[in-house]
């Protein structure tokens, strides 16, 4: 049956400082005249950050994805979240819940980066300070109970959970236009606009409340790690991945 001919209900997570880049967008395909004119977008975010202009069938919700949820189970057509990592404490239980809200035959879609910068030409040093702040935002993470680096677990947790079909997606993101390559060319231009505030947004509050470093410290720290990734010497990059499976039609 078309999409069309039914309600659909999707669920999005997105971090902060890039809220509804991915929500909005996919509320214009679903809204009234659109290709999925019955869907319905929930937004759901722990800060109150939401846009006031939105299409009539999108939703944002402020509440905190590791409490009780509030839907019934087998709920949801499609779920997507992205950049949780540092957000989740136990991501096999985050998982299984998602698992028990989408409906059968529904989908789970997760996009994650790893936390951890690399260049192929020895560019990026170790003891640079970009090499120090993912060290130290690590640790912190670490320390905290979230861990950060969990972009390649994210299909073993998928199939764990009892998700079929699971597919993986493994792409270079770099961080500057340093690359010959004009699409990743391209993307390095959107990752250095989102990467300079990103470092504060990352390690300010780890910085200061798990490692106990001064905020002084922290931002001079932070602007010598931003002023290293402006360096076209640099080539450094991480790896993103996308991964998304469904949920066995009779679960």
């Amino acid at each position: 049956m078309p999409l069309s001919h039914h309600r659909r209900t999707f669920l999005t997570w997105e971090p902060e400082q890039a809220f509804g880049l991915w929500t909005l967008p996919i509320s214009r395909l679903t809204g009234d005249d659109r290709k999925f004119p019955n869907a319905h977008v929930i937004g759901n975010d722990i800060s109150p950050i939401q846009p006031n202009w939105v299409a009539p069938n999108i939703e944002f919700i402020v509440e905190d994805f590791e409490t009780e949820w509030q839907y019934k189970q087998n709920h949801f057509d499609f779920i997507h979240g992205r950049c949780l990592a540092g957000c989740v404490a136990d991501w096999p239980r985050f998982i299984s819940r998602i698992f028990d809200h989408v409906k059968p035959g529904g989908y789970f879609e997760s996009h994650e980066s790893a936390v951890w910068a690399q260049s192929d030409d020895g560019s990026l040093k170790e003891d640079s300070a970009l090499m120090e702040w993912q060290k130290a935002v690590n640790f912190a993470g670490e320390k905290l109970g979230r861990e950060l680096n969990i972009y390649h677990k994210l299909k073993d947790w998928l199939i764990e959970a009892g998700f079929e079909d699971v597919r993986l997606s493994v792409y270079a993101l770099p961080f500057s236009p340093w690359p010959r390559d004009p699409h990743l060319k391209a993307l390095g231009k959107y990752q250095a606009m989102q990467l300079q505030p990103a470092i504060d947004s990352y390690s300010l509050r780890l910085y200061t409340q798990v490692l106990g470093w001064s905020s002084d410290v922290a931002k001079i720290h932070n602007a010598v790690v931003k002023h290293e990734l402006r360096d076209k010497k640099l080539h450094a990059y991480v790896q993103t991945v996308a991964v998304y499976g469904r949920k066995p039609l009779h679960s």
